[in-house]
C-alpha cells in the first residue's frame, strides 16, 4: 500500500497509487516493502505478516529503480545496513554501487545473502564476481532464504574457507547454466526431428537397392512373392551390408562430433579441432556418392549416406580456403542433418544385428579370410577411441573362420595388452551412440551388452541434473545438512563438498522415517485447479521439493512436525509438466482441518484464486470422529414404515451365491498366475510416492496400496525407467481373479443379481459394494481393479520410449497387438514418428506367422479388449486402417524390423 498524509490532495494520492503499481509491476511486491518514496510524502509499505524481509524488499526495488532511483529508497547508509548489516564500510558501499550501475545482480544477491558468513574485505570480492555473457546464476529466489541455507551449509567453516568455497559455488553454477545453454543451442541447431522419417525411408530404400538387384539377377526382373521368399542372398551378404553400416556410422560420428563443436566454439575452432576427422572418415568413392545423391522427383533433398555431406566438408574447409559467412552457411545446412543421419544409421545396424540372430558372418568376397573393414583401421589410426577398448564387453559378432575372436575385446585386452579391435566387436555402435547422446542433452549414451547385439540408449535422460541456479544448488546440500549430514572439514570446492554431503550415512538414515497420514487424507486423490495433490511421506521427499521450491519445507523441523503428526505437507504439480506449483502445511484444528501454510517457488505467495480454493478444499475435508476406551453402541436396526427391519446391502444376496463365490474367489487367488503377478506388483509398489516395501507373501499390502494409488502412469514410468520388464506388467495386469471367479457362477444368477458389474470396472452399486468389501472377497477385487489401471496407465504411455523400448526387449503377441492397435486408432496421419505395417485398406500383415486383421481367431481381433482396456477407440480401427494402414511406432521396429519384432514375439 501507499502510505502518506490523511489530508493529501485526490491528484497526489492517484500519483503515489500510480507510482506503487509501478513499482509492483516492475520490482514485484516484495518491493513495496522497501519504503520506496512514492512522491507527494507517500512511501510504499507492506502490511504487517507479509513474507519477505527488508533485505528482499531492497534488492526488488533497486533492481526496479536502478542507479538513478536509488535515492528514492532512503539514505544510502540504511539502505546498505539493509542489504550487508552493520559491519557495513564505504568500500562495501562502493563495490555494492558498481555492482548496480552495471547491472551485476546476481553478485549483489548473492553478496547480500553471505553478508553474516563473511567480512567486509570477502564481500568486496563477492561483489566483484562477474558471469559469463548471457549467463544468469541467480534468475530468481529470495537472498534471505538463500543466506539461511549458506548459512546452514557454511556455517561451520572458517572465514577464508567460506569466501573460497562462495566462488567456487558461482563458479560452478556460472558452468552449470553454460552447459544448460549449450545443450539448447546444439538441439536447435539440427534439422527437426520429426522430418526423420523422409530420411529414414531414403536411407532404407538406397540400402535396399543392391539386394533388390541382385535378386533381379537371379530370379528374373520382375520377382514374384514366391520367388523373392524361396531366394537366399549370397552367403557374405550380411557382412557386405554391415561394412556399409560401418562406414556410415563412421560419418555420422564425424558429422555429430563437428556439429556439436561448431555449436559449442565455432566454425573456425571446429574446423581446427575436427576437420582430421572429416578427412578420416571420407570414404566413399565418386560412384558411391554420386548413386547416394541421386534422387527422384518428390525424394527427400538430403543424401542418402552421410558420406556425402562429410566429403562436401572436407572439401570446403580445406586449410587453402577462407573462411566467410557463405561457408559457414554451408557448413550449418550440412551439419544440421548430423542427428537425423545418427539415429536413422544406428537403427538401421541394430537392426540388422539383431536380425542375425546368433547366425555366423562370411566374408563378402572369399571364404579364406574373415570379414575385415579397412575404414575401421584407417579411422583408429587418425581419431582413435571414444570408449576404451578396456570396458568393451559386448561379445563380437559369430563368424565363419575360427580366425575371429569369440571373447569381448574387454577380456582380449585385459590378457593380451596387443590385441586389436576387429569390426566383429561393434564398438563402432557404441561410439555411434555417444556422439549422438549430446544431442539429447546427455553426455553419453547407455549401452548394455546383449547376445543378440548392443542395447543401445541415447535418449534416456540422466535420472538426476543439478539445476542451473544459486538458490536451488545450494538448497538441495542444505535439506541434506539439515537432515544431518556432516560437510566435509577439507574440500577444495563446491562440488567435492556437495558429493560429501550427498554420500553422508547420516542422509540415508534420517530418510527412513515414514509420516503417519491421517485416515482422512490417507487415500487423498484429487486436483485443486487442475492441479494434483501429492502428500509426503518421508524426510526425502521434502527434501527433493525443496531443491526445486528453492524453500525451507525439507527442513528438519518440517520433518519432525510431520513425522509427529503434527501436520501433512503437500505439493500441488502442474498435471502438464508435473512440476511443482506450490507447499501447502495442513494442520488439524478444532472441527476439521485447515491452512497453516501456503507457499509457491522460493516462498512467494500464491495467486488468490488459487489459495481460496485450497482453502476451501482443506476446510472440506471430514474429520474423523474420535472413538473413546469403549466401544460405541452397536445402533439399532433401522426399520421401514411398515415396521419392517431394513436388511442389509448384504442380506439381499442369496447365501449360496455368496459361498460359492467366496469358494471361487479363493480357489482363483491359489491358482498358479497370481504369485508372478503379485511378484510383479511389488516391484510397482515399490516406486509409488509412498514406497511400499512389504515382503509378497503379504500380498494384500501391495496390492491395496495400488489400488489407493488410483492412476498409475507415473508409478509405472518410473518402474520401467528403474529396469522392470513390461511383459511381466502386462501379464500381471491380465490376472484378474474376482473376474475368473464369477466367471464360474451360473450364468442366470450372474445377470439376476448384476454381477457384471464387477469385472468391468462399472460404478458399483451399494449391494455390490458391501459384497467385494468381504475380507475373503476384497483381495480379488483389488487384484482385478490395479489391473485395468495398470492396463490404462499403459495405454497413456502407448507412445512413451521408456515403455516402447521395454516392449520391444521383450515383446509379447497380445501386447504387441494392443498397443499398435490403440497407436492406429489414435494416430489421424503418419507424421507422428510411426510406421506403416499394411497399405492403406489392407487387412494381410507381413511376418511370421503371417496374421489377418479380419480373422475373428486371429491375434489382432483377440486383443481388441486389450486394446479397449488400454483406451484405444477401436471403433475408428478399420476407419483409421482404411485411411493409413496399420502404424506401429518406429522405436518399436528399431531392432529387426516387423519380421523380426514378430517372430520374438511368438517364441
Amino acid at each position: 500500500m501507499a502510505l502518506g498524509p490523511a489530508r493529501a490532495e485526490p491528484e497526489l494520492v492517484l500519483e503515489a497509487t500510480r507510482q506503487l503499481a509501478l513499482l509492483v509491476q516492475g520490482g514485484t511486491e516484495t518491493a513495496a516493502g522497501a519504503g520506496v518514496d512514492l512522491g507527494g510524502g507517500f512511501t510504499s509499505v507492506r502490511v504487517a505478516g507479509a513474507h519477505g524481509d527488508r533485505r528482499d524488499a531492497v534488492l526488488a526495488a533497486l533492481r526496479f529503480l536502478g542507479v538513478e532511483g536509488a535515492h528514492r529508497l532512503g539514505e544510502r547508509a540504511a539502505v546498505l545496513v539493509a542489504l550487508f548489516g552493520l559491519s557495513v564500510t564505504k568500500r562495501v558501499g562502493a563495490a555494492a554501487h558498481a555492482a548496480v550501475r552495471e547491472q551485476r545482480w546476481a553478485a549483489l544477491q548473492l553478496a547480500s545473502a553471505t553478508s553474516d558468513l563473511l567480512g567486509p574485505e570477502q564481500l568486496e570480492r563477492v561483489l566483484e564476481l562477474r558471469a559469463p555473457e548471457s549467463v544468469g546464476p541467480f534468475p530468481r529466489g529470495a537472498a534471505s532464504t538463500l543466506a539461511g541455507h549458506l548459512s546452514t551449509v557454511l556455517g561451520g567453516y572458517s572465514r577464508p574457507r567460506r569466501l573460497n568455497l562462495v566462488i567456487s559455488l558461482w563458479d560452478h553454477v556460472c558452468a552449470l547454466v553454460q552447459q544448460q545453454q549449450r545443450r539448447r543451442r546444439l538441439a536447435t541447431s539440427q534439422v527437426r526431428e520429426d522430418r526423420i522419417h523422409r530420411l529414414r525411408d531414403r536411407y532404407r530404400t538406397h540400402f535396399d537397392e543392391p539386394m533388390l538387384r541382385v535378386l533381379c539377377w537371379d530370379v528374373g526382373a520382375s520377382p514374384t512373392v514366391a520367388a523373392a521368399a524361396r531366394w537366399h542372398p549370397p552367403a557374405g551378404w550380411a557382412a557386405n551390408e554391415l561394412g556399409r553400416l560401418l562406414q556410415d556410422a563412421i560419418a555420422a560420428i564425424a558429422l555429430l562430433r563437428f556439429a556439436k563443436a561448431m555449436s559449442d566454439e565455432g566454425l573456425e575452432a571446429a574446423t581446427r579441432t575436427h576437420r582430421h576427422e572429416l578427412v578420416a572418415a571420407d570414404f566413399l568413392s565418386e560412384e558411391e556418392r554420386s548413386s547416394a545423391a541421386h534422387r527422384s522427383v518428390g525424394v527427400y533433398s538430403h543424401p542418402a549416406r552421410p558420406g556425402c555431406y562429410v566429403h562436401q566438408l572436407a572439401r570446403v574447409l580445406s586449410p587453402d580456403r577462407t573462411l566467410t559467412a557463405r561457408t559457414e552457411t554451408y557448413v550449418k545446412t550440412r551439419t544440421a542433418m548430423a542427428r537425423n543421419y545418427a539415429v536413422v544409421v544406428l537403427e538401421t545396424a541394430t537392426g540388422l544385428v539383431s536380425d542375425l540372430d546368433g547366425r555366423p558372418l562370411h566374408s563378402p568376397c572369399t571364404n579364406d579370410l574373415p570379414w575385415k573393414c579397412g575404414e575401421l583401421d584407417a579411422w583408429r589410426t587418425a581419431v582413435g577411441f571414444s570408449r576404451t577398448p578396456e570396458t568393451w564387453e559386448q561379445p563380437p559378432l559369430a563368424d565363419v573362420h575360427a580366425e575371429v575372436p569369440v571373447e569381448p575385446l574387454a577380456r582380449r585386452v585385459a590378457e593380451d595388452p596387443a590385441s586389436r579391435e576387429v569390426p566383429h566387436d561393434l564398438l563402432w555402435l557404441g561410439d555411434l551412440a555417444d556422439a549422438l547422446a549430446p544431442f539429447y542433452g546427455n553426455d553419453h549414451a547407455d549401452v548394455q551388452p546383449d547376445s543378440s547385439g548392443p542395447l543401445v540408449d541415447y535418449r534416456t535422460r540422466s535420472s538426476r541434473r543439478e539445476r542451473a541456479s544459486l538458490p536451488l544448488v545450494v538448497a538441495r546440500v542444505a535439506q541434506l545438512v539439515m537432515f544431518g549430514a556432516t560437510p566435509p572439514q577439507r574440500c577444495v570446492g563446491w562440488e567435492e563438498l556437495a558429493t560429501g554431503v550427498g554420500t553422508d550415512a547420516v542422509v540415508a538414515e534420517a530418510s527412513t522415517g515414514v509420516f503417519p497420514v491421517p485416515p482422512e487424507l490417507a487415500d487423498v486423490d484429487t486436483q485443486i485447479a487442475g492441479l494434483s495433490v501429492e502428500l509426503a511421506r518421508d524426510p526425502r521427499q521434502l527434501a527433493d521439493w525443496s531443491a526445486y521450491m528453492g524453500n525451507c519445507i525439507g527442513t528438519m523441523w518440517y520433518a519432525d512436525e510431520a513425522r509427529r503428526g503434527l501436520c501433512v505437507l503437500a505439493a500441488l504439480r502442474s498435471p502438464v509438466d508435473n512440476h511443482i506449483i506450490a507447499n501447502v502445511d495442513i494442520r488439524r484444528h478444532t472441527g476439521g482441518w485447515h491452512v497453516h501454510e501456503l507457499r509457491a517457488r522460493f516462498n512467494n505467495n500464491v495467486a488468490s484464486v488459487l489459495e481460496e480454493q485450497v482453502k476451501r478444499w482443506v476446510e472440506s475435508i471430514p474429520p474423523v470422529v474420535p472413538i473413546g476406551p469403549d466401544p460405541l453402541p452397536v445402533p439399532p436396526p433401522v426399520r421401514t414404515r411398515g415396521g419392517a427391519v431394513r436388511r442389509s446391502a448384504l442380506s439381499r444376496f442369496p447365501t449360496e451365491l455368496v459361498r460359492s463365490l467366496i469358494v471361487a474367489t479363493e480357489q482363483e487367488l491359489n491358482a498358479e498366475p497370481v504369485g508372478p503377478a503379485i511378484r510383479a506388483y511389488a516391484a510397482l509398489a515399490g516406486v509409488l510416492d509412498r514406497p511400499v516395501r512389504a515382503d509378497v507373501s503379504e500380498p494384500e499390502t501391495v496390492i491395496f496400496a495400488l489400488k489407493r494409488a488410483g492412476a498409475l502412469a507415473g508409478p509405472l514410468r518410473a518402474a520401467l525407467d528403474a529396469g522392470v520388464d513390461a511383459e511381466s506388467l502386462w501379464r500381471a495386469s491380465g490376472v484378474r481373479p474376482l473376474a475368473a471367479a464369477v466367471a464360474k457362477l451360473d450364468t442366470g444368477l450372474r445377470q439376476r443379481y448384476r454381477l457384471q458389474l464387477l469385472i468391468d470396472g462399472s460404478e458399483l452399486p451399494r449391494t455390490l459394494g458391501a459384497l467385494v468389501r468381504r475380507p475373503e472377497i476384497a483381495p480379488a477385487h483389488a487384484l482385478d481393479v490395479v489391473g485395468r489401471s495398470l492396463r490404462a496407465a499403459i495405454g497413456e504411455l502407448a507412445t512413451d520410449d521408456l515403455l516402447v523400448r521395454s516392449v520391444a526387449r521383450n515383446p509379447v503377441a497380445d501386447l504387441v497387438c494392443a498397443l499398435i492397435i490403440a497407436i492406429t486408432c489414435a494416430s489421424k496421419s503418419t507424421e507422428d514418428g510411426t510406421v506403416p505395417l499394411t497399405a492403406p485398406g489392407k487387412f494381410l500383415v507381413p511376418g511370421f506367422p503371417v496374421s489377418d486383421l479380419s480373422d475373428q481367431d486371429g491375434p489382432w481381433q483377440r486383443s481388441m479388449a486389450s486394446a479397449t482396456e488400454l483406451g484405444a477407440p477401436v471403433e475408428l480401427f478399420w476407419e483409421r486402417v482404411a485411411d493409413h494402414g496399420l502404424l506401429a511406432p518406429a522405436l518399436l521396429l528399431g531392432r529387426g524390423g516387423w519380421a523380426g519384432l514378430w517372430r520374438r514375439a511368438h517364441r
